[in-house]
C-alpha cells in the first residue's frame, strides 16, 4: 500500500485547515467551499456497520420517510466483496433506512456475468430478503411493458437505452456501490458504474438488441457510462470502500484495506473522493494517470451536469482526527492533480 504525498502548505493555510477539521469539515482547493458544494461523508474505522451508521449521520437532511424506496448494490457476478456488494452492508443500509422510517424496500438489480437470481442465491440474498423483510427484483424478470427507452438522442448510444418504468417515473433510488479498478474499459468502478446494472442487457421486443454488447465494445464505453446518470439521481449513494480493487476487477484483482465508508447525494463528488483513494492505495493503469476530473467518466457527468464541477465544489465531511488525516490526503491527491491542468 502505498501513501500519496501532501502537498506542502503555509503555516496560515494549515492553520486554517485545522480549524475547519475540528469542525469535522475538510474543504478542497485554497478557497472555502462554496454553500452549493457537495457532502461527502467519509470515515475510516474497521467496523464498517459503524463507519455507515456515522457516514449517515454526517449527512444533513437525510428524507427517507414513508418513502418507498429501491435499493441498487452491486450484484454484478458471483465472486465475494469488493467484486459484489458484501451482505453485511446490504443489510447494515436496510437497517438504516428502516431506523429512518421508510417505506417498502425493494432490492433492484441486473447482473453483468451471469443470471441476476443464481447470482443473489449463490451470494445468499434470497435468504436475507425474507429475514429483513425486502423484496428482490431482478430485472431481467421484468415483462416487456414495464421497460421504458431513453436517450435515443444526444447520447453515444446509437439507439438509446431501456430502463425500468419505475425508474424512468422517478422514483427514489438509494445506491451501495463498491469501489473498484475495471480491466474491461471502465478504468474504475464506482456509483456511476453501478447505474449500468439499472439498464437493460437486451431491448425488451422486436429486435433482440444487446445494449450491453454495444457498450463495452464501444471506445466512447467511459462517456456512455456516464450518460445513463442522466436518468434519475439517487437519494443517497452509499460506497462501501473498506476493502478495494486495486488492480484487475471488477470480479478479481490485487486488494487494498482502506477501511472508509463513504456518503454523498452527488456521484461525481463521490467518484471523485474513490478515485484519489484507489491512487493513495497504489492502483496502476488508466485510473492513476491524469486529473482526477479528467477521467472519463467524471468528465462527461461533469459536462452533463450531474454533480461536482471541480475540487473546489466538493466537501468532505468527518467525524475524527483518522478520518481526517484520510480526507487531507484525498485532497492533496485531487488538488495536486487539478494544478497541473
Amino acid at each position: 500500500m502505498t501513501q500519496g504525498k501532501r502537498t506542502p502548505w503555509s503555516r496560515r493555510e494549515f492553520v486554517a485547515r485545522s480549524s475547519r477539521a475540528l469542525a469535522g469539515l475538510v474543504s478542497l482547493g485554497r478557497e472555502e467551499p462554496s454553500q452549493s458544494a457537495s457532502p461527502v461523508a467519509l470515515v475510516k474505522n474497521p467496523d464498517k456497520s459503524a463507519a455507515l451508521k456515522r457516514a449517515l449521520e454526517l449527512m444533513e437532511d437525510l428524507d427517507f420517510a414513508q418513502k418507498g424506496i429501491y435499493l441498487k448494490p452491486d450484484f454484478n457476478s458471483p465472486h465475494g466483496f469488493p467484486a459484489s456488494t458484501d451482505p453485511d452492508m446490504l443489510r447494515d443500509v436496510v437497517t438504516q433506512l428502516r431506523e429512518r422510517n421508510c417505506g417498502r424496500i425493494t432490492v433492484a438489480e441486473r447482473s453483468g456475468m451471469g443470471i441476476t437470481r443464481e447470482i443473489c442465491e449463490k451470494i445468499g440474498i434470497p435468504d436475507l430478503a425474507k429475514r429483513l423483510d425486502f423484496s428482490l427484483l431482478p430485472l431481467e424478470e421484468l415483462p416487456a411493458e414495464q421497460w421504458r427507452r431513453a436517450l435515443e438522442e444526444g447520447s453515444h448510444w446509437s439507439k438509446g437505452v431501456e430502463v425500468p418504468d419505475w425508474l424512468a417515473a422517478g422514483a427514489p433510488v438509494v445506491q451501495i456501490c463498491n469501489l473498484k479498478t475495471h480491466r474491461f474499459g471502465g478504468h474504475f468502478s464506482a456509483s456511476l458504474k453501478n447505474s449500468i446494472g439499472l439498464v437493460a442487457k437486451h431491448a425488451s421486443a422486436g429486435t433482440r438488441r444487446n445494449y450491453m454488447a454495444e457498450l463495452h465494445s464501444s471506445p466512447d464505453q467511459r462517456v456512455m457510462i456516464a450518460e445513463v446518470n442522466q436518468l434519475y439521481r439517487p437519494l443517497l449513494a452509499v460506497m462501501d470502500a473498506s476493502r478495494v480493487f486495486v488492480d484487475g476487477g471488477p470480479e478479481a484483482g490485487d486488494l487494498a484495506y482502506p477501511e472508509v465508508v463513504a456518503a454523498s447525494r452527488d456521484r461525481v463528488a463521490l467518484d471523485a473522493v474513490g478515485v484519489a483513494l484507489l491512487r493513495l492505495h497504489g492502483a496502476g493503469g488508466p485510473v492513476s494517470r491524469g486529473p482526477v476530473f479528467e477521467q472519463t467518466q467524471i468528465k462527461r457527468a461533469v459536462e452533463l451536469k450531474l454533480g461536482s464541477q471541480s475540487p473546489k465544489q466538493i466537501r468532505v465531511l468527518t467525524p475524527d482526527d483518522e478520518s481526517r488525516n484520510v480526507a487531507f490526503q484525498v485532497m492533496a491527491v485531487l488538488e495536486k492533480e487539478e494544478e497541473k491542468k
